[in-house]
């Protein structure tokens, strides 16, 4: 265990085999942040109360529940269910917010198209009726040992539906439901945080998904919390019970007693440790009165899932796991959930990098994105393939906008100029459909950052700054480290997640195309094409602000787009319009026509 010394110190005594195994997982970077969490403080927050995942308001009614995270490491091992498992899991952390799910949107980079990855995210995407709206998919070798599978999610709830994950009384009770529980996933956080060549890169540590009871567990936790029997909630995910009940407590402050022989298992002679331990998939964990938790247990029998109550909390503070009376652990729940933190960087910006040597394969991501179904629940305006996804909300004059973006090839030249440049293009392509950004969830996927930590301060770093540039805050986000293959790293890889709130549905249409802006980068002209952009959207034009425009076979195809090479720079300021007549003060040529 990495931090051996430090948990014996706290405890004053020589840590017990059950304790190590449990804060192996806590104190997981995956589980933990140790490396992220001083820059994490740094970063511009959105005030709204986030829990298990971002939050910010649409409206005085509705408010946008958003989240990404990662599943590099089980993807590269098992791409199929580990792909699968990572859209369950980010679904059920917008879920335990008390928002319906309502888009899925993915960021993956691999050395090719891994069909098993794609699969997963479509089979599980399509079978609990959350339609997969928009992504990204960039090829290299960079990516051949560890592909990244980000998966983004994000649903709408009513403000007085808004759900805490933290318990907020003594005698409290907790209930998990969902799923039974069982070995796959054991350590699968504490997998997450290592090299994929070290001991634990087994099948034994992926989760194996189940989308249909994923369905049910969406819609059994729904009618919970319309019910009114809700008070507080947490997903299952990395670390299960250990991580989502101690977590529950320790945010309030409280303490809790476990009683794991209570819990549905599927596999007979599971020991207690493994039973903490599992991440068994489509479980959640409710924090609730004693009068309200027989009716949960009604209404997740009554959707074909377990349920039990397994805790209750105390307000000493003490997080006690009993099996069939005997203690298995009894520590501070807070130490199990403040992991130690490594001393940060500074990192001072550096200039624009000239030479960019990483490049990505010209692809038609049509291939990936036809797979999923984008239209379920009929509220996607703005399907794949044409920028920034575009859902509505019925019976509202509301749009939101959705994306995923990165700049891994800036990045491996400098990473702090890839995190900044992917900020500012995502708030081009959030107003190219005529959206205002209102918030960012991050992915930050890196190597080692034991071997190379100025590389992640400079990511934060350019995260920090982008975030200042374009006034827009940072409501959630994910850390993948040590995406590493016999120590050799992947590209330093920031993945932006952004939101936008429009009050009209720009939509793709045929017409002349212009490109207007410059083909080189200079910052104090950025807002000036932000201009432009609104500019152009508020005439009822139809914008693209793509990276690359020389080869780009998805827009080509989409917009039916007869136009010669476009040579820019790989870091500029260029956009295309489409629309009749278009006129601007910057930069402009008509190129060719959109014929859709």
């Amino acid at each position: 265990m990495k931090y051996l010394d430090i948990l014996e110190k706290s405890l004053g005594r020589k840590a017990t085999t059950n304790e190590i195994e449990a804060f192996t997982v806590m104190w997981s970077e995956h589980c933990g942040y140790s490396h992220t969490k001083k820059y994490i403080k740094k970063l511009p927050l959105v005030s709204e109360e986030s829990g298990n995942a971002g939050l910010v308001p649409l409206n005085d009614k509705y408010y946008i529940s958003f989240k990404i995270e990662s599943h590099n490491h089980p993807s590269a091992i098992e791409p199929y269910n580990g792909a699968a498992t990572g859209v369950g899991g980010i679904i059920r952390d917008i879920l335990a917010m008390g928002a319906r799910p309502t888009a899925i949107l993915d960021s993956l980079h691999m050395h090719k198209i891994i069909n098993g990855i794609i699969e997963g995210i479509a089979d599980y995407g399509n079978s609990i009726g959350v339609p997969t709206v928009g992504g990204e998919l960039r090829i290299s070798d960079a990516y051949k040992y560890n592909p990244l599978v980000n998966v983004m999610a994000a649903g709408i709830v009513k403000k007085e539906n808004i759900i805490t994950s933290k318990a907020t009384r003594k005698g409290q009770v907790i209930v998990i439901f969902g799923g039974a529980t069982g070995r796959d996933g054991i350590h699968g956080a504490s997998f997450a945080s290592e090299d994929l060549t070290g001991e634990k890169a087994t099948k034994l540590s992926i989760q194996v998904g189940d989308p249909f009871a994923e369905k049910q567990l969406i819609e059994a936790f729904l009618k919970m919390v319309e019910e009114g029997l809700v008070e507080g909630a947490q997903d299952l995910g990395a670390g299960g019970v250990l991580s989502a009940t101690s977590e529950l407590v320790a945010k309030g402050g409280f303490g809790a007693i476990i009683d794991l022989e209570n819990l549905p298992l599927r596999e007979p002679d599971m020991k207690p440790i493994e039973i903490l331990i599992s991440e068994s998939q489509e479980r959640m964990a409710v924090i609730t009165s004693k009068e309200k938790a027989e009716k949960i247990l009604e209404i997740a029998k009554d959707h074909l899932l377990f349920g039990a109550i397994v805790g209750v909390v105390t307000d000493d503070g003490i997080y006690h796991v009993r099996h069939n009376g005997k203690t298995i652990l009894k520590v501070p729940a807070k130490l199990l959930s403040n992991a130690p933190e490594e001393e940060i960087y500074e990192f001072e910006k550096d200039q624009l990098p000239e030479n960019i040597d990483l490049k990505f394969s010209p692809i038609d991501a049509s291939y990936v994105y036809t797979q999923y179904d984008y239209m379920v629940g009929t509220d996607t305006i703005i399907k794949p393939g044409y920028g920034a996804a575009l859902m509505r909300i019925k019976d509202e004059d509301m749009y939101y906008s959705l994306l995923t973006h990165s700049r891994a090839d800036i990045g491996k030249a400098s990473p702090y100029w890839g995190s900044f440049i992917a900020v500012i293009e995502s708030v081009r392509k959030t107003l190219a459909v005529g959206a205002k950004p209102l918030a960012i969830t991050d992915c930050i996927n890196y190597g080692d950052p034991d071997e190379e930590p100025e590389g992640l301060a400079a990511m934060m770093k350019g995260l920090k700054d982008a975030c200042e540039f374009s006034n827009v805050k940072v409501a959630s986000g994910n850390a993948s480290l040590y995406n590493t293959n016999n120590k050799i790293p992947i590209p330093p890889t920031m993945v932006i997640g952004m939101v936008g709130k429009a009050t009209k549905a720009l939509l793709p249409k045929s017409g002349d195309v212009y490109l207007i802006g410059w083909k080189d980068f200079d910052l104090e002209r950025e807002k000036i094409l932000w201009n432009e952009i609104k500019k152009q959207t508020s005439k009822g034009n139809f914008v693209l602000a793509l990276s690359n425009y020389k080869e780009n076979p998805t827009y080509t195809k989409n917009l039916g787009l007869k136009i010669s090479g476009i040579q820019h720079s790989p870091i500029h300021q260029l956009i295309l319009v489409i629309g009749n007549d278009v006129k601007s003060d910057l930069p402009i040529k008509k190129i060719g026509k959109a014929t859709l």
